[in-house]
Parts: C-alpha cells; sequence; structure tokens
C-alpha cells in the first residue's frame, strides 16, 4: 500500500508541476477521471499498455516513474547534452561570423586595389582555417557524421591547401610548377595524415586489416608523382626533350620502388594473403623482388647516358654474382627444391656463383677469356671447391676434416703462383723473377724485404702443417675414444 501511495503522489506532483488537472490527464490518456484520482490517492495502479503514454504525458522516463523518482543523473547528462549544443551552436554562429567578417574585408581590398585575386586565395585561405576550427563542429552536430569528422575535416584541410596553391599559380602565371608543388604536399600530407585518417574510415574488413600496406603504398605512389612531376616541371623549365624525360622517369620510378622496397615490402608480405608455400619464403620473395628492382635501377641508368647500354652485360652480370654470393644461400634454405638439390645445397650454391663467375669474366676479357683468363680462374676456384668438398662430403670427424683443410690452404697457396707464372707464359707474359716450387728461402738474412717475405711465407706453410698436425692428432684421440 506504501508503494501505491508513492507512486500515486509522483503522478500527483508531477502533473501540478505541468499545470495539469485531473480531468485535462484523464483526457490525454482515454481513461476517467475518478482512474486518475485512484491512482494518485494510491488506490491502485494504471493498466501496463498505459505506461509509455503516462510517461509522455508527464515528460518523464520509464525509469523515473516505475521508481516514482526523478533520475537525476540523466536529468544532469541531457542538461549537459543541451548546454553542449548551445555552446556548440554559438561558437559556429560565432566563427561564422569572424570568417564572414574576414572575407567581407577582403572583398573590399580586392575592389579598391582593383586586382579581384585577393578574394578567392582569402576565401582558399580562410577554408583551411575553417577546416580545422569550424567544420569539426558542424560535423559534430550530425550523429552520421560524427564518427568521421576529423576525417573529413583533415580531408578538407589538404584540399583547401591544394585550392590555395592553385589559385597563386594562377594568380602568377606559373601554372607548370602547380603538379610539382600540389603533389608534394599532398605526398607530405599523406605521410602525417593517412596515418590517422585510415582508422576512422569505414573501409572493408580485407582493407581494415591492411591499413599499413595501404598507407604505405599511398605514400610510394605519391613519391613516385612527386619526383616524376618535379623531373617534368624542371625539364619543361631547361627544354628537354620527351624522350629524355620518360628515360629519367623510368630511372625515377624504379628507384623510388627500390629504395621504398625496403621499407614497404616487408610489410607487404606480411599482410597480404599469399599461399602457404609462398608464405614461408617471404624472405626470398623480398629479395628476388629487391634484386629485379635494382637491376632494372641500373638499366635506367645506364639507359640515360649515350653509349651506357654498352657497359650493360658487365653491370648486370657482376650485379648479379654480387647479390647471388650474399643472398643465395637463403632460397636454398627456403625454398621448396627437389630432394637431390635439398641435399646438396652447397654445390648448388658453389654451382651457381661459379658460373656467374666465368660469364663475368667472358665478358670483361672476351678475346683473352679461353687463354688466360679462364685457366688462372679454375686455377683459383681450386681452393673454395676443394675445402667445400672436404667439409661437406669427407666422410670423417670434424678435426680430420679441419686438419685436411690446412694442408689443403698450404698445397694451394704453395703451387697456385706457380701455375699462374705458366699460364702468363703460355700467353707471352713472362715473369721476370719467376716463381720456383723450391722456395728461395735464408733464415740467416733478415734485411732484404724479399728474402724476409719468402722467409715469413714458408714459415705460414710450416705453421699450417703443424696446425694439420694437431688437428690430425685430436681427431686420432677422438676415434680412440667413441671405440
Amino acid at each position: 500500500m506504501e508503494s501505491k501511495k508513492t507512486f500515486g503522489e509522483y503522478i500527483r506532483e508531477r502533473r501540478k508541476e505541468l499545470g495539469m488537472t485531473q480531468k485535462e490527464f484523464a483526457e490525454k490518456l482515454y481513461v476517467t477521471e475518478s482512474a486518475v484520482s485512484k491512482w494518485e490517492r494510491g488506490m491502485s495502479y494504471p493498466d501496463i499498455t498505459l505506461l509509455l503514454d503516462i510517461c509522455a504525458a508527464l515528460d518523464v522516463t520509464e525509469h523515473e516513474l516505475l521508481t516514482a523518482s526523478v533520475d537525476t543523473q540523466k536529468r544532469a547528462a541531457e542538461r549537459m547534452a543541451e548546454k553542449y549544443q548551445r555552446l556548440t551552436r554559438g561558437f559556429c554562429i560565432f566563427m561564422c561570423i569572424i570568417f564572414g567578417g574576414v572575407l567581407f574585408g577582403f572583398g573590399i581590398a580586392a575592389i579598391a586595389s582593383h586586382d579581384l585575386w585577393f578574394l578567392p586565395i582569402a576565401a582558399a585561405s580562410v577554408m583551411i582555417a575553417a577546416s580545422l576550427t569550424l567544420l569539426p563542429f558542424l560535423l559534430a552536430r550530425r550523429p552520421e557524421w560524427e564518427p568521421y569528422k576529423w576525417a573529413v575535416s583533415l580531408g578538407s584541410m589538404v584540399g583547401s591547401v591544394e585550392l590555395l596553391i592553385l589559385l597563386c599559380c594562377l594568380r602568377s602565371g606559373s601554372m607548370e610548377w602547380f603538379p610539382m608543388v600540389a603533389l608534394w604536399v599532398l605526398f607530405g600530407s599523406s605521410l602525417l595524415i593517412l596515418p590517422v585518417i585510415l582508422p576512422m574510415l569505414p573501409l572493408p574488413v580485407w582493407l581494415r586489416r591492411r591499413k599499413a600496406s595501404l598507407c604505405l603504398a599511398a605514400d610510394t605512389a605519391l613519391l613516385m608523382l612527386a619526383v616524376i612531376a618535379n623531373g617534368a616541371a624542371l625539364m619543361m623549365a631547361y627544354g628537354y626533350e620527351l624522350k629524355a624525360f620518360l628515360r629519367w622517369s623510368c630511372m625515377t620510378v624504379t628507384a623510388v620502388s627500390f629504395g621504398a622496397g625496403f621499407i614497404v615490402l616487408p610489410v607487404f608480405l606480411r599482410q597480404m594473403p599469399l599461399p602457404e608455400r609462398l608464405r614461408r619464403c617471404k624472405t626470398s620473395l623480398l629479395i628476388g623482388i629487391q634484386s629485379a628492382l635494382l637491376l632494372l635501377m641500373l638499366t635506367a641508368i645506364l639507359a640515360q647516358g649515350s653509349g651506357g647500354m654498352e657497359y650493360w652485360p658487365v653491370v648486370m652480370s657482376g650485379v648479379a654474382l654480387g647479390l647471388s654470393v650474399l643472398f643465395l644461400p637463403i632460397p636454398l634454405w627456403q625454398l621448396p627444391l627437389p630432394e637431390g638439390v635439398r641435399r646438396h645445397k652447397a654445390l648448388a650454391y658453389f654451382s651457381v656463383n661459379t658460373v656467374l663467375l666465368l660469364v663475368l669474366l667472358a665478358i670483361t676479357t672476351k678475346d683473352w677469356f679461353f687463354p688466360m683468363s679462364l685457366p688462372i680462374a679454375l686455377m683459383g676456384l681450386v681452393l673454395p671447391w676443394g675445402l667445400m668438398g672436404v667439409i661437406r662430403y669427407l666422410p670423417v670427424n670434424g678435426w680430420f676434416r679441419a686438419s685436411l683443410c690446412c694442408v689443403w690452404i698450404g698445397l694451394w697457396s704453395w703451387v697456385y703462383p706457380w701455375m699462374m707464372d705458366k699460364a702468363l707464359l703460355l700467353n707471352g707474359w713472362p715473369n721476370s723473377t719467376p716463381y720456383r716450387l723450391l722456395l728461395p728461402v735464408d733464415f740467416s738474412r733478415w734485411t732484404d724485404p724479399q728474402t724476409v717475405g719468402w722467409n715469413c711465407f714458408l714459415l705460414s706453410l710450416i705453421g699450417l702443417g703443424i696446425l694439420a698436425a694437431v688437428f690430425a692428432v685430436a681427431g686420432t684421440l677422438k676415434r680412440k675414444k667413441r671405440v
């Protein structure tokens, strides 16, 4: 009964606050005046179907009606929201008056100076300021635009800056510089603004997961366009031909792609939905793409100069050899190669690099390749090939392998100069002081530089021999322990 009285008193007090009689209140609810009287005296509750109508008539919420008390927190929040709306509306009106006054002043100045360009340039400047001050508040007043207010505002600011640049170029009559300046401004804005805007935009799910790739792709494309526009403006100013501009553009695109690839490609390869096979070989893909871009860039650079393409085979083979020496082990380790190749990765690595080296020598030495370059190169390759064979394929323990490597290095160092002399002699280039297998050492003489050199060389060979013997003894002891 107490709750009915409380409920009835709340209805009666709220009705009186609104200045309604029981009869007027009953007419709004399409009930009798006596029914309202019973509610207010705590004799009965209204039908549940009338709750929403009672709330509307008394201007209260369902929570306030059911608890028979004022929801102070909600009322305070509503008052704060209403106050914020009034402040926002007042701020927007104030800023519109300020910007309108500025434009009016510039309009008078344009008429007075007989230069009507003042007005559109001033309008573009005001648009830049309004994009960051007025536009966010205007968008916040619309619930559907509120989540995108800063994205739209920043985009509007960039567009206003571009419009200002265009108007200034038209005013000065230098439109050939507009693409260059506009693209550089757009590139700089993209670096700063895109990371902020992309999380706010309603992108598809597959793009939302790849925001970093999208941002880097946009930045790279804008950088390429800005550099090309920069070159076009300079070439137009100095009167270069279209062919020269196209060659320069190709060089620029490949150079920017190669440089940006070190930052962009790792992100792309991580975020792109690659097949399982390729996902396991992301490092190899990165190396392959960057190597191809490097070769394209060098080709474009050589095409720039007159006669530069004559050196193309030498440059390409030299760069290919360098890349192979440095990076070939990674694809050999990652790629799904046949079983026979996987078991002999070291042999494959040495074979590829040997072929590339011989191709480079054939291109650079030409007529001297078969009589002299090839024999000397093959004699030089005996050392690494022999070491690879000992380390990879000899069926003995590590100590014996180390011993044989020392022996192989010593023998090669001793015999190789003699074979070099013979190859040079066969090609008509005799050595004034021919190398002899019996070394001209004299440990009693340490003042003559040449004798000192031979003495040190022999001591080095003896040191390798001692080291080989030590390793061999260690290998023997290890074998005995196993037995």
